[in-house]
């Protein structure tokens, strides 16, 4: 199951990324730079967008070398253009492509694995994973998505999901 949703990490940075090129797209027929999509937020005390993008790829990376007993690479928050953003992304799916079914294999749910915050803390693997990994990644992955659909990009549920394998029923 770790490696699954791992995959599905993977592939949600995926719709992540062509979200963030419509975004681009739409910015650049309205005459000004994507970068402007940095700061957005809903509210005053809610991080930006760019905060929600390096979050939702910590989160994939943090929990994926958890699950394997390896040390996750750091990525500096130093991101200060939508290429940048895009570029991380692009980073950790990379990452995350290098892990094969068999690196998880010796993981129970009741192996207990580091989490990044609060410092030295650590849960039981099913927790870490199903309880704070998939729901905060999925959390900061919509509110990106949110905050560009405020900001009037053209986007939908099929952005979000992405491609979906349909298959004819018998």
């Amino acid at each position: 199951m770790i490696y699954e949703i791992v995959q599905q990490f993977h592939k949600t940075l995926g719709n992540l990324d062509a979200i963030l090129a419509k975004a681009e797209k739409h910015a650049e027929a309205r005459k000004f730079s994507a970068d402007n999509y940095l700061t957005l937020r809903m509210a005053p005390d809610m991080l930006p967008f760019a905060t929600q993008i390096r979050i939702a790829c910590d989160a994939a990376k943090a929990v994926t070398a958890a699950m394997a007993g390896k040390e996750p690479p750091k990525h500096e928050d130093t991101e200060a253009t939508f290429a940048e953003l895009r570029a991380r992304i692009a980073k950790c799916r990379e990452y995350l492509a290098s892990f094969a079914a068999a690196d998880f294999a010796k993981m129970t749910p009741t192996t207990i694995v580091p989490v990044p915050y609060p410092a030295g803390k650590a849960m039981y693997a099913q927790d870490a994973l199903l309880a704070r990994a998939v729901p905060n990644f999925f959390f900061h992955v919509t509110t990106a998505y949110d905050l560009l659909r405020k900001a009037g990009v053209e986007l939908g549920k099929a952005d979000y999901l992405g491609e979906l394998k349909f298959l004819d029923r018998p």
